[in-house]
């Protein structure tokens, strides 16, 4: 074995000189040995140290090859060489160790590569890696595809050893609800289950972050910080960092508008600016939420049918849940979840601004009667927007409604309701604003100076400030950030789940009651039957409701036994009806 498989002992560096030597070589040695005081000993080469083995068992050898290969199962497999260096234990051909090398060879937990050797191509050796249960397991896409083919569940345990990383996978799946996990005590186990199609709600009240600025240094203390002026430096970096630990903190904690604690627990599922959380229910500030005391840890399910034990208000929990905060097991991310709740603040603020008339910047601008205005806002002679959309938009309430519906709508109401502003805009010649928005379009040739006076410019000013005004409110309305206003957990909220539980005993069980009682609270028309009549299957359709084909076939070689017909009126009709049955038509009775 070369050099290359850890042989580092080979190297001529290590040999000293032997005996046989003069005495200038013995001198050299000596010297060697001793170095003379006040001079820096002589540099040596430092070769690892291979751990020594020798007492180990082969199973205790093939234990402790399984947990270093799974620490390095990202790296593929590994030649003897790297396994030696790390472990001291030989798999090469003829090596010490060559009987825990067959032992790994029928190991189901090893996966063996016969590669050429990089040393001697003519001869080939074998590489060791991990191979886990799951091998097509690679990342968290493959992950949740794994988990949702197995409909009977599968155990966590199997796949923790799938690559680096997965269990913080796992966490943040059953954190956000996209599978299941079931604990089972008899092995003390959790097994995971595909969810299936979720069902999402939006919770009530608009949700912002308010976190605290970082300090910026005067120009006094920056000059200072330029000179390298030590303290100067000590001091901005202390109060950088305190102002960082605030910031940190604050990131924990979601503003509401509409008290959250009517629509969702401690410990559920909810999400906020595109990143799932829990609410915390944390009661030792130095511990996950996963490793909190079992009466504080959050459901292994998303959502809870009861409040957590009501010891955990007695020791207190480490974040306020209020009605205008909602806590979170960890902090929101600077670049994804901070950024997504600023964006949506600043879209319904650019809707607020359009929907009260103060448009979004360019438009056309006012004048007396007939004068030529400049370029104001957009919606300098537009009226505030109100309505079934902008109410929608811009109420803190959640809604189901199409987004996409709603933002048309919107765009149209802001088409109505331009040109009625109380001053400025193609209205700022007309005493006051009309009901109708065409009437604030002057006519060609009515006062001014005719089809090509002011007027007409007046009103291709205000036909295009009206196409501007109309495409800024659809885009504001569709703003894609205005999907993270609101928070989202699974399910319906808890107050809907509680009124559901508390009005199941007075629905009726039988159907004639139920059907008077939809009939007493309006839920269905006076004429609407009970149950719906059951479908009558048709005997000569297929299954999509097509008729069926029918197909006559004859069979080989057959031969007509009833010769003697020919040329008699039957035989004629029986020459008729086989043609017929030949071109696949129905014939008397259904065929011969």
């Amino acid at each position: 074995m070369s050099n290359a498989y850890g042989f580092d002992f080979l190297r001529t560096e290590h040999n000293l000189p032997s005996k046989t030597d003069d005495d200038s070589d013995d001198d050299k040695l000596s010297s060697y040995r001793k170095p003379t005081a006040g001079a820096d000993p002589p540099s040596t080469p430092q070769t690892p140290t291979v751990p020594n083995v020798s007492h180990k068992s082969n199973l205790e050898k093939q234990a402790d090859i399984l947990v270093f290969l799974r620490h390095h199962r990202s790296s593929g497999c590994l030649p003897p060489s790297v396994i030696y260096k790390s472990l001291g234990i030989d798999l090469s051909d003829g090596g010490k160790d060559e009987a825990v090398a067959k032992m790994l060879l029928s190991n189901p937990k090893v996966n063996v590569e016969e590669v050429p050797d990089p040393e001697n191509p003519t001869l080939s050796i074998l590489l060791f890696g991990y191979k886990a249960k799951f091998a097509s397991v690679k990342d968290k896409t493959t992950l949740l595809a794994q988990i949702n083919r197995c409909k009977n569940g599968v155990k966590m345990s199997d796949l923790m050893d799938a690559y680096d990383g997965v269990e913080k996978d796992l966490q943040k799946l059953l954190t956000g609800g996209e599978i299941l996990g079931v604990m089972n005590p008899e092995e003390k186990d959790r097994v995971l289950f595909p969810r299936g199609e979720p069902f999402l709600v939006e919770l009530d009240g608009c949700v912002t972050v308010e976190l605290p600025e970082l300090p910026e240094p005067t120009p006094q203390e920056q000059s200072k910080i330029d000179a390298n002026d030590p303290v100067q430096k000590a001091i901005y970096k202390a109060k950088l960092e305190r102002a960082k630990k605030l910031r940190k903190s604050a990131a924990y904690l979601v503003k509401t508008d509409i008290d959250p604690r009517n629509q969702i627990r401690r410990g559920e599922a909810i999400r906020i600016g595109g990143e799932w959380f829990r609410v915390s229910s944390a009661v030792r500030e130095d511990l996950p939420l996963e490793k909190q005391p079992h009466r504080a840890q959050a459901p292994p399910s998303v959502v809870s049918m009861k409040d957590l034990s009501k010891k955990n208000e007695v020791d207190g929990y480490v974040r306020k849940f209020d009605a205008k905060t909602i806590p979170l097991d960890r902090a929101l991310g600077d670049d994804f979840g901070i950024a997504n709740l600023e964006a949506a603040k600043k879209a319904r603020e650019r809707l607020h601004a359009i929907a009260g008339g103060g448009g979004s910047g360019g438009g056309a601008g006012g004048g007396d009667g007939g004068g030529d205005g400049g370029a104001g806002g957009a919606g300098a002679g537009m009226r505030g927007v109100t309505g079934g959309a902008s109410a929608t938009l811009l109420s803190p309430f959640a809604s189901e409604k199409n987004p996409v519906v709603v933002a048309g709508v919107f765009a149209k109401s802001v088409a109505a309701s331009f040109g009625r502003g109380g001053g400025g805009g193609v209205s700022g010649g007309l005493a006051g604003g009309r009901k109708r928005p065409t009437a604030m379009v002057r006519r060609p040739g009515e006062g001014g100076q005719g089809p090509l006076g002011r007027s007409g410019g007046n009103a291709a000013l205000g036909a295009e400030a009206l196409r501007k005004a109309v495409e800024d409110a659809k885009q504001a309305a569709s703003d894609p950030s205005l999907s993270y206003s609101h928070a989202v957990r699974h399910g319906c909220t808890k107050d809907v789940r509680q009124m559901y539980l508390d009005t199941l005993a007075f629905v009726p069980t039988s159907e004639v009651d139920l059907h008077k009682a939809l009939l007493d609270n309006k839920l269905i028309e006076p004429g609407e039957r009970m149950s719906r009549p059951r479908m009558k299957r048709k005997a000569n359709v297929d299954n999509d409701g097509k008729p069926k084909k029918r197909r006559y076939y004859e069979r080989k070689n057959q031969r007509r036994t009833n010769t003697h017909l020919d040329g008699t009126d039957i035989g004629a009709m029986l020459a008729k009806a086989a043609e017929k049955q030949s071109q696949g038509k129905e014939v008397g009775d259904g065929g011969m």
